[in-house]
């Protein structure tokens, strides 16, 4: 939920947010930024990215086709999946399976977070430029913005000649950043695992190395005795792989009973405490993680192995999410889009194909929105 401490750093973002934008807008110009009401938005020029959108062109292009595929296949299996969980929550427990990616809100403001945003917004943006660019329809700009606490992203080509192209073409364009963001999404789980072996996005098939503890909490029973960024493999003899199973370890000690802790850096004896909230439970005092450390196949300090773990994990989630999203056949999404050049292509009326996509869009709407609000709400 929402605090009052989110609240303030809200306002002195948006504080430095103006002071910043105003500055560029007086340096660089009204044509490469924008500032509203929480509204900032700064763009690019496209010629400074030609190198770039001329090479992921010679990939994206030629593969228009496999890209109107995976659009259609996702939209399918993302539309069956909200239409799922919407039924599931209407007509039994309210458990909110969508979490909107608000840094600050539903997550903990991080480098990896925002790091992996911005990527994921650049290669869905740069998979529309890089489609436009092959089939020879201009870019006018390419542009990043926030509004209020969200990230986006957009390219805006020459509509008058994207309305020229073939239809089948038209749904290259449109399908090209969802192309893009499945691409990224196996090329980040390909790296992770073979950077970090152990990883899976399966939790069956996850084994990680055990855990990392982010601070150890002052005047707690490991304070002063397990130094901060070590990873836990062992406690009493019980291995430790993540937290379930540093619970399930816990779980068969005792409050006062002197353990040996096994890290990565060595092993220490701790005497246990009482859980706060519950004197009957051990209490070892430490703040872990909630990322599940992996050993990596490189060496790398341990802090920059959970960062990238991380980001690896974020790049992951966030790509499928945003593909996912976009899929949808619900204007004005990329599956909206290719929805009414469909129906256009079937019906030959282009008005009537934007009226019935728009029906179809309205009820998709409705259990997003049902879907986001559960989210906060429960």
């Amino acid at each position: 939920m929402i605090s009052q401490g989110f609240l303030v750093n809200f306002l002195v973002f948006w504080a430095v947010a103006y002071l910043v934008g105003l500055l560029l807008n007086r340096y660089l110009g009204g044509e490469r930024t924008k500032i509203g009401v929480f509204y900032l938005e700064f763009s690019f020029k496209p010629e400074s990215f030609r190198r770039i959108i001329g090479g992921l062109a010679r990939f994206v292009g030629p593969l228009y086709k496999v890209g109107i595929g995976t659009l259609l296949i996702s939209s399918a299996l993302f539309l069956i999946f909200l239409v799922k969980i919407t039924i599931d929550t209407l007509f039994g427990p309210k458990v909110a399976q969508i979490a909107p990616v608000i840094p600050g809100v539903t997550f903990d403001i991080s480098a990896p977070l925002l790091i992996s945003i911005f990527v994921i917004l650049a290669v869905h943006e740069f998979g529309h430029a890089a489609a436009s660019w092959y089939f020879g329809v201009p870019i006018k700009k390419i542009a990043f913005f926030v509004l209020f606490v969200l990230l986006g992203a957009f390219v805006e080509p020459d509509e008058e000649i994207l309305k020229k192209l073939e239809p089948l073409k038209r749904m290259g364009v449109y399908s090209a950043g969802i192309f893009m963001n499945f691409a990224t999404f196996f090329v980040a789980l390909l790296l992770a695992m073979i950077i970090f072996p152990g990883f899976s996005i399966f939790p069956g098939m996850s084994h990680p190395s055990g855990v990392y503890v982010q601070e150890v909490i002052e005047g707690g029973p490991s304070y002063g005795i397990l130094p901060d960024g070590v990873v836990i493999r062992q406690i009493d003899g019980y291995r430790v792989r993540d937290f379930a199973t540093l619970v399930k370890a816990l779980e068969k000690l005792r409050p006062g009973q002197e353990v040996e802790v096994v890290t990565d850096r060595g092993t220490y004896r701790v005497r246990l405490g009482s859980r706060p909230d519950d004197p009957s439970s051990p209490f070892l005092g430490v703040m872990l993680s909630r990322v599940p450390y992996f050993d990596p196949i490189v060496p790398m300090p341990t802090g920059v192995a959970v960062q990238l773990i991380e980001l690896f994990g974020f790049l992951i989630m966030f790509n499928l999410g945003l593909a996912g999203l976009n899929a949808l056949p619900m204007l004005p999404l990329d599956g909206g889009l290719v929805l009414s050049e469909i129906l256009t292509m079937y019906l030959g009326d282009e008005e009537m194909a934007r009226k019935l996509t728009w029906a179809v869009s309205a009820p998709i709407a409705l259990m997003l929105i049902y879907n986001v609000l559960l989210f906060f709400l429960s």
